[in-house]
């Protein structure tokens, strides 16, 4: 009844194509191999010369006779038939009662974590438990001596062989569980629930749970949690990659966590909502349960709300890359006392209050954020109160803050040095220049105090952090020494309308060319790429026609390239119950300059052009500060 009673709210939205012969042959061959190489190895040490050796030959059998079928609502209450829950149910109190990771499980437990057929509501294609155990048990088989993470690790380690000895395939057309057999399709939603699955079937109490979103960046992920009956806990692990105890929802800094259950939960939107009242689809399903305290420290705010609607959730959304505002938790809204609490709260999060029309959404607040302080939290207004509706104009010169691997990545250079030689031993070298702080993230000239004319000249990182992370470099010379090794130099990055005084002086300057004229067509450090640079070596040596004087180099340390771009077009966005335009431009140079801007908001800048990384920002002191890297940052710095 458990299964018929909820079963209303799942479905597929694709069929598998009915596999033939062949299909059904291979799948018997790989679970012979991978079994006949578990018995020579160890799970955990099978020799990849082995499988590599295996693939070789697998890849002239393997053919993809299964044709694309169009998406189409497959209701599990209409689709399911009753020798599949049969056959499923049998084997799920099978496993109950016979393995010793699910025996201690409570009936309730039972239900949710063994029992389903679906771990997912609308994702993947039906197996029944039986069907899965028929195919993996004798493959996997777990040792009822070893803990739940032993477990996991060996179920990882099997199945990514397994893949590993057909490889990859690049056509993308489902197969169901033969998917399984492969690498080349699948995604984390795919391995989630495969995993989850299969080792439900074999007695193994796991769950799929979906990280809503990052802190920074776009996206969600999915993965699963297992559950061990003897410490009682969970603990979430990407099913094929990682093992309970190695995840961490801290790095990257993830928000709300769901859990995807079989079972309506009534405390959803789902059924919290009043009649014809809208729900953000990121929270729609009857099915799913924020266990973000199972895994970090939450807490409650209640905030006002004073709002003219019927509906009876609200929301707190925080940014998105794209869509802009991303809905991450909800609360009811108590009439009675106008107000709504919202029970899982992360700190050090922007957040939003809304709630949902037909005509999307309306914010009944002001953007905010949680502090701790002591054992309380505290809401922190993200922007001073101001009812004026002054105007001015701002400089923008970035679109995402520095991240700080960048920001390492250029202080690893402190110490690196410039070097001249007409030995190509550089024994005789002299120093022409020492960096002494962190280059910015910036394309910019350093002058040499060098009138002396040498046939070899390097760039040498230091020997602590041997990794020259140059990522676009020029060596400058000037044009009155006539050289016909020389070409245009690149334009300085211009960071200001004060700045372009500096392309004047490029009239004179030429940059040399490497005797070999080819190598500065493809070498990482010559490609004007400032994402990729030469960082496995030590040195960069360019070596010239013949010995030649060098004044300065033009170069930019590695870095993720969010800074503005010329000849890229960009919007501005400023926040006022809702994302208002406030401006769109092409950029000619390194910076922006947007006219007559609403004071004292919230602001975002999308790249249109090309990127995908962007974070919202305030103005001070006419500088931008960005919301996790110059104000939110108290949880970054916590040990």
């Amino acid at each position: 009844m458990f299964l018929f009673d909820n079963m209303q709210y799942h479905y597929s939205y694709k069929e598998i194509p009915e596999p033939n012969k062949q299909w059904e042959s291979w799948r018997m061959e790989t679970d012979d191999i991978i079994k006949e190489v578990l018995t020579t190895f160890q799970y955990n040490n099978i020799p990849q010369d082995t499988i590599r050796k295996i693939q070789a030959h697998r890849e002239h059998t393997f053919t993809d006779t299964l044709a694309t079928l169009p998406d189409k609502l497959f209701k599990d209450n209409t689709h399911i038939t009753n020798l599949f829950l049969i056959q499923h149910i049998e084997n799920a109190f099978n496993v109950w009662k016979s393995s010793k990771y699910a025996t201690k499980l409570s009936f309730e437990e039972f239900k949710e974590f063994i029992l389903p057929y679906r771990s997912l509501r609308y994702y993947g294609f039906t197996n029944n438990g039986s069907s899965l155990n028929d195919l993996f048990a004798d493959i996997i088989q777990l040792d009822e001596t070893s803990n739940i993470i032993e477990c996991i690790k060996k179920y990882n380690c099997i199945i990514w062989n397994m893949r590993n000895i057909n490889g990859r395939k690049s056509k993308k057309v489902h197969r169901g569980i033969y998917d399984m057999y492969i690498h080349g399709i699948h995604d984390c939603t795919d391995v989630s629930t495969y995993g989850c699955d299969i080792l439900r079937a074999c007695g193994i109490p796991v769950v799929v749970e979906n990280v809503i979103g990052y802190r920074h960046f776009a996206g969600k992920h999915f993965h699963c949690s297992v559950y061990d009956t003897d410490s009682c806990k969970w603990y979430p692990f990407n099913a094929e990659s990682s093992i309970p105890g190695n995840f961490s929802f801290e790095t990257p800094k993830c928000l709300n966590v769901y859990r995807n259950l079989f079972s309506a939960q009534k405390d959803t939107p789902y059924f919290l909502k009043a009649n014809n009242e809208t729900v953000p689809p990121e929270l729609s399903s009857p099915c799913i349960k924020d266990v973000t305290s199972l895994y970090r420290d939450t807490y409650c705010i209640t905030l006002p709300f004073n709002e003219n609607t019927n509906n009876k959730v609200a929301y707190l959304v925080t940014f998105t890359p794209q869509k802009g505002i991303l809905p991450v938790t909800w609360g009811s809204i108590d009439n009675i006392t106008q107000t709504v609490t919202f029970k899982n709260i992360i700190p050090q999060i922007l957040y939003i209050p809304v709630y949902y029309t037909e005509k999307g959404y309306h914010s009944f607040g002001e953007p905010f954020y949680v502090e701790i302080q002591g054992y309380n939290a505290t809401l922190q207004k993200l922007l001073p109160e101001d009812k004026r509706s002054e105007k001015s104009d701002i400089i923008l010169t970035r679109k995402f803050p520095q991240k700080e691997k960048m920001k390492q990545v250029a202080k690893n250079l402190i110490g690196g040095q410039f070097l001249g030689s007409n030995n190509y031993d550089f024994k005789d070298a002299k120093i022409l220049y020492t960096i002494t702080k962190a280059p910015e993230p910036i394309f910019k000239e350093y002058k040499f105090k060098n009138k002396e004319a040498y046939k070899y000249y390097r760039f040498s990182a230091p020997q602590a952090t041997p990794n020259a992370n140059i990522a676009w470099l020029e060596w400058v010379s000037e044009n009155k020494y006539g050289y016909k090794n020389s070409d245009t130099l690149s334009r300085l990055h211009i960071l200001s309308p004060n700045d372009t005084i500096l392309i004047k002086h490029d009239f004179n300057k030429v940059k040399l060319l490497d005797i070999d004229r080819g190598r500065m067509n493809w070498a990482k450090e010559y490609d004007n790429d400032v994402t990729t640079a030469p960082g496995a070596y030590r040195d960069i040596t360019i070596t010239l026609d013949e010995a030649q004087i060098v004044t300065a180099v033009r170069f930019a340390p590695l870095n993720a390239d969010n800074g503005i771009k010329s000849n890229n077009n960009y919007i501005l966005y400023y926040w006022d119950n809702g994302w208002k335009l406030a401006g769109q431009q092409k950029a000619k140079f390194e910076f922006l300059e947007f006219k007559n801007v609403p004071t004292n908001k919230l602001y975002w800048l999308r790249n249109i052009t090309e990127g995908k990384e962007e974070l919202p920002f305030i103005m001070e002191n006419g500088k931008q500060k960005f919301i996790y890297a110059d104000i939110l940052v108290e949880e970054d710095k916590k040990p």
